[in-house]
């Protein structure tokens, strides 16, 4: 279900027709609740469950998201090690793959992840960490401007202050004891936004549930018959407002909508002078304009995931750089700098906290990249560990590479 949030919705009488205006959508709400201890996300405290329905709903937007937390875990997180001293061995049991690329996917995909923070019984070290879905978390309200926990639930819409489905706090990290389980909260920065983050493609949902309106009003329409949308005009006089309100209201409620295109109408006459009036509108040109929309929606959505060429992420183009190998190495290249790489910077830094407190400071992470290793820049990379850190791929020789070497 739509989760927008129309600010003023007008509505203007035009003799008897009514004409209803809705306002643009609006980026989603953080609102704090009298007699909650949490933030609340959305209009409805469910924004997560929505970006999820957008997730799952639009084709496009499902391939994009799908693609780029695909190369941004890439081939899993490496360590650069001068010799061989088992680090890298460590950082892969410290960080499992599995808990990894769905930190990652929810990163992308809901504006930020978290992970458990369990501590060893003696308190001075962190066990591998694992994933902990993001939508199941709501932040605690601020205390002298830091969160200090997080809100727990496996359900938000059947979430009461009491009783079983009580929201269970835990500490965030760093607040905690060091002996019960604290919670890592990974977002990035967003102007205007503290508690939470939205996601970096938001202006593109709106097209996105675009997509999926126009896939729903399409099979909708071939399950009810392909019958064409009508105009009701009632032939028995005027009604009072309250009348004409209550008509309008039961017309809407089972005849509009993407979800009920082509269904039928029954109507019950006193006689045939009396019966209502329903006409055809005829959509001239439908197929292109359906077909425009679908197109818009298409790329939009793209533009609002900065992807360059949608060969990268699998969506297939019929002209442009997918036709050029070299345009498309080019494209290939600008997203893993501009786009990928900044998302990968903010969980490792986040995951190098973890590295810090057992005792493993000044250890640079990277994920191994999908890019073929043609595509790589170089460009920059001058030593071997920047080298390996582009390429993903390890090296014998600890001596550093010369700019004559590239």
């Amino acid at each position: 279900m739509s989760r927008r949030k129309h600010n003023n919705q007008k509505k203007k009488d035009i003799g008897a027709i009514h004409v209803i205006e809705m306002s643009s959508y609006t980026r989603p709400d953080v609102s704090e609740v009298a007699g909650q201890d949490w933030i609340e996300y959305g209009e409805d405290n469910d924004y997560y469950q929505y970006l999820i329905n957008r997730y799952n709903g639009s084709a496009t937007n499902n391939a994009a998201i799908n693609g780029i937390v695909e190369m941004i875990y890439g081939k899993g997180i490496e360590c650069y090690e001068e010799e061989e001293s088992g680090v890298s061995d460590y950082i892969k049991k410290q960080f499992p793959k599995d808990d990894a690329r769905r930190i990652c996917h929810d990163f992308y995909n809901l504006g930020g992840a978290a992970c458990q923070i369990i501590y060893s019984k003696a308190g001075n070290e962190i066990m591998p960490v694992v994933h902990m879905p993001v939508e199941t978390l709501r932040a605690e309200k601020a205390s002298n401007g830091v969160i200090k926990g997080y809100y727990y639930s496996p359900n938000w819409e059947e979430a009461t202050r009491s009783g079983k489905n009580a929201p269970v706090r835990y500490p965030a990290f760093g607040c905690g004891n060091g002996k019960q389980m604290e919670i890592l909260f990974i977002k990035p920065y967003r102007s205007g936004y503290f508690y939470y983050s939205p996601v970096s493609y938001q202006g593109g949902i709106q097209y996105a549930e675009l997509e999926e309106e126009i896939a729903n009003y399409h099979l909708s329409n071939i399950q009810n018959g392909l019958a064409p949308s009508m105009l009701i005009n009632f032939n028995n006089g005027v009604p009072s407002e309250q009348d004409r309100k209550r008509v309008e209201d039961e017309v809407n409620t089972k005849f509009s909508g993407s979800t009920n295109a082509g269904r039928a109408i029954i109507a019950f006459n006193d006689s045939k002078e009396l019966a209502a009036s329903i006409e055809p509108v005829v959509l001239s040109d439908a197929a292109e304009q359906y077909q425009f929309l679908a197109d818009e929606a298409r790329n939009k959505i793209m533009v609002s995931h900065r992807i360059v060429s949608g060969m990268i992420v699998g969506i297939k183009e019929q002209t442009g750089l997918g036709n050029n190998a070299e345009e498309l190495q080019t494209a290939s290249t600008l997203m893993d700098n501009i786009v990928i790489r900044p998302y990968q910077t903010t969980i490792l830094d986040a995951f190098e906290r973890i590295l810090d407190f057992n005792g493993y400071e000044g250890k640079e992470l990277y994920f191994k990249t999908l890019q073929p290793l043609e595509f790589t820049d170089l460009t920059n990379a001058i030593t071997e560990e920047e080298i390996e850190q582009q390429t993903g791929q390890k090296s014998s020789n600890s001596e550093s590479v010369t700019e004559e070497d590239i």
